[in-house]
């Protein structure tokens, strides 16, 4: 059987951020694999950066051993959620996982979190895999109209995660046949949160090569005001059918001249002043055992929040007794 030649580039950028807390691995495996993968990483104190490149380098060992797909995932759960408790900065640490691994004439994807995979030829995009968030699952189940999870404080909480819970539910789509003149997208959400699923398309089948393609996507999700790190990897089965020129390249993002801090993920907590934030819905309380969601925040607010609701709590209760011993003087 004739297996198709592919290409691969892949482009990480920081964009806006302080620090880049993406990973991205394009590698031929020992066996002959082809494994390319992204990892959007979370956490403070450059804790996502240590869980996506964690992530990755126990992916790969798992792999090169022969551990199936899915399994190697959850290998890097596991390692994950342990050497997150090895130092204080490292609790709650996480990442999302996106992975291609091509074996032959065909190839399979695995997904945790909300960093997404596209197949692309040249009339079609199409999501492979399904987010791992709020806003998905809450649109998928029908319980709040897009209106109500885009004002929600729930919308950025991830429902999955690598590292942050003792065990993962892993996604694992395929196998699908590799195709002549088809392309898959892998990518973190700092990508396709600005830039439409249409635009993605055009731009690869605009440009003269997947390195143009991931670069112009990169720098256009940053030009278009994308406030976090952009990372993608593309793997093109044959040459696609290419339309040129359609696409004005924007201004590339090499150097940057402006950046914000990180922003780390904490857990959801209520707000100290006014309105406490609305619970989940029902249906999407528990999507599996043991799951404990993060939301993409400011640094350490879930943790003051819980100490300074407690102090609340302390010094009224101590009013309540220097009440009550007053009126019994």
């Amino acid at each position: 059987m004739h297996t198709l030649s592919s290409a691969t580039a892949s482009f990480t950028h920081a964009g806006r951020r302080r620090a880049n807390q993406d990973a991205v691995v394009v590698r031929r495996l020992g066996d002959g694999s082809d494994l390319v993968a992204v990892a959007d990483g979370m956490g403070g104190h450059a804790a996502g950066e240590v869980a996506s490149r964690m992530a990755l380098e126990v992916l790969i060992a798992e792999l090169e051993t022969g551990t199936p797909l899915r399994d190697a995932v959850a290998a890097a759960n596991t390692a994950l959620y342990t050497r997150a408790r090895e130092r204080v900065e490292w609790h709650g640490m996480g990442t999302t996982l996106v992975v291609l691994l091509r074996s032959g004439s065909e190839f399979r994807i695995a997904n945790v979190g909300d960093s997404r995979a596209y197949l692309i030829d040249a009339g079609t995009i199409r999501q492979i895999t399904r987010d791992h968030s709020f806003s998905a699952e809450a649109a998928r189940a029908g319980t709040m109209s897009a209106d109500e999870v885009a004002a929600s404080p729930w919308r950025n909480a991830l429902t999955r995660a690598i590292g942050t819970d003792e065990s993962v539910e892993v996604d694992v789509f395929g196998p699908y046949a590799v195709q002549s003149q088809h392309a898959v997208l892998l990518c973190s959400d700092g990508l396709y949160r600005t830039v439409p699923d249409d635009v993605i398309r055009a731009y690869l089948m605009g440009t003269t090569d997947l390195p143009t393609a991931s670069q112009a996507l990169a720098a256009l999700a940053y030009r278009r005001g994308s406030d976090d790190n952009i990372s993608l990897a593309m793997v093109e089965f044959d040459l696609l059918p290419r339309r040129l020129p359609s696409v004005t390249l924007p201004l590339a993002i090499q150097i940057q001249t402006e950046r914000t801090p990180a922003t780390p993920v904490v857990r959801p907590a209520p707000r100290t002043g006014g309105s406490p934030a609305p619970p989940l819905p029902r249906s999407l309380q528990r999507p599996q055992t043991g799951s404990r969601r993060r939301k993409r925040g400011s640094g350490g607010r879930g943790g003051r929040t819980g100490i300074a609701i407690l102090m609340l709590l302390v010094l009224a209760t101590l009013g309540g007794v220097l009440w009550w011993m007053a009126t019994q003087g």
